[in-house]
């Protein structure tokens, strides 16, 4: 793997451990929300402390500009709103007037308010990134055993505070949070000099899907990020896949990459799937240095909170690149005959390792019967009260959405090994093939479009 590119691993929950450490060798770092810390920082501390001392902060400071009902939770017993937790949590450690504010004036910040604070949010963040985690650390007694043999956890990265560029902004409004972003990255790099231990600075860049077709956006970037005081620049596109954007999309997703990489920056993607991990390989005409996956959803992310549904079973199609519905896969499966009564189970059990999936999950799962594709499937029932009454459903079991979770990882494992070993040429070339075989005629023209426009 290149040096100067970074596999993240996005943590979330305390269900998401298992598949944490079972994995923890292949990622460079792990990246938690600033609210997640903020709420569990004995147990984030714990674990970068034992299993991966590398770690990243998203401050998370676009939440100063959201309507208050974005963050806030409803007490099931009084059902009166409020701020949801660990948000409050995370809140606290920022200038005083935040809060102030958004708790009891209920409403975002301006920019005038953000300006006026801006010094004092730069310090509050540079230190909640740099030395939140350490302050449980200090409370527990391996601190001095970590200082002892000098491996103590530390940022790989630190993020400035940065404030999004929503569709609905005017362009006056998109210009006055770009030059706030611009002022928070220098204040932030400025700032770190100042201290005794210095880190790799990044700014981020965070953007509802319209604003990429804006025609001043990469005008606007070149005018304001190109500064020389920061390395890397996360990305975070709402809702956004290169691979199933439309044909604009990917034209101004590609300017933006181009941009980015002749300022001699270095693109992260904070919500990534295979079409940014395909982009950090080192024959690509643009470039990514680094990737964000998570354990527990999808790799496309909308920034403001969205209902999450209904839990149902996902799988993650390797040859497609994509997490999908596991009848949809199984669906894919049988019209490719790979349940038809012309072979054995064991002989379909072969041809699925070698046709779509060989990783250690499904070895583990599937063995020599290709009927064992079912265990992914495994679910329970449940109610839902409804209006017009009571609503049987089914969710996956824990055990099918941690072996789901498994074999996800094991594919993103060996995607970034063969996007680091195998030719451009070569990964374009299957990529098209195997889109010709499995997906549908819309996925291979997206396909075909993304590959015109990338691997040119």
């Amino acid at each position: 793997m290149q040096s100067d590119i970074i596999r993240m691993l996005r943590y979330n929950t305390g269900t998401d451990k298992k598949a944490f450490v079972a994995f923890k060798e292949s990622f460079d770092a792990v990246i938690f929300n600033a609210t997640i810390v903020a709420y569990s920082g004995s147990a984030i501390a714990d674990l970068v402390s034992v299993h991966k001392n590398q770690y990243i902060i998203d401050p998370q400071t676009h939440i100063m500009q959201h309507d208050s009902m974005a963050i806030m939770s409803k007490d099931k017993k009084t059902g009166q709103y409020h701020i949801k937790q660990s948000v409050k949590k995370y809140l606290d450690q920022l200038p005083g007037s935040v809060m102030e504010i958004i708790e009891k004036k209920n409403r975002p910040l301006s920019t005038v308010e953000i300006n006026s604070i801006i010094d004092d949010l730069v310090k509050s963040v540079f230190e909640f990134e740099t030395q939140y985690v350490n302050s449980f650390i200090k409370e527990k007694e391996y601190d001095k055993y970590l200082r002892y043999v000098n491996v103590g956890p530390e940022p790989k990265v630190i993020i400035a505070p940065y404030f999004m560029l929503k569709r609905d902004m005017a362009e006056n409004q998109i210009h006055e949070y770009i030059e706030l972003n611009r002022k928070c990255l220098e204040k932030f790099s400025l700032y770190q000099e100042k201290q005794e231990f210095h880190y790799p600075v990044a700014a981020q860049l965070v953007i509802d899907r319209e604003i990429l077709k804006n025609k001043n956006l990469c005008g606007l970037i070149k005018e304001y990020y190109d500064y020389e005081g920061y390395e890397y620049i996360f990305l975070w596109i709402s809702d956004f896949s290169s691979f199933e954007c439309s044909r604009e999309e990917k034209k101004k997703y590609y300017d933006l990459l181009e941009v980015l990489n002749q300022m001699g920056k270095k693109p992260l993607m904070a919500y990534g799937g295979y079409d940014s991990i395909l982009l950090t390989q080192v024959q690509m005409p643009v470039r990514l240095f680094g990737v964000a996956q998570s354990v527990g959803y999808g790799e496309a992310r909308s920034i403001t909170p969205v209902g999450g549904g209904l839990p149902v079973n996902k799988y993650y199609f390797y040859p497609l690149h994509r997490r999908m519905r596991f009848d949809e896969a199984l669906g894919i499966l049988m019209e490719n005959g790979y349940f038809s009564s012309e072979k054995s189970n064991a002989e379909h059990a072969n041809d699925y390792y070698a046709e779509i999936c060989n990783c250690e999950q499904c070895k583990k799962i599937i063995k020599n019967d290709i009927d064992n594709f079912r265990v992914y499937n495994e679910s329970i029932p449940y109610t839902v009260n409804a209006r017009y009454g009571e609503i049987k459903r089914n969710r996956p079991t824990t055990e099918a959405t941690l072996v789901a979770a498994f074999h996800f990882l094991f594919c993103k494992n060996n995607e970034w090994e063969q996007v680091n070993k195998i030719e451009r040429q070569e990964l374009i070339r299957q990529l098209l093939s195997d889109y010709k075989r499995y997906g549908s005629k819309e996925a291979q023209k997206q396909i075909e479009e993304w590959c015109d426009i990338f691997a040119k």
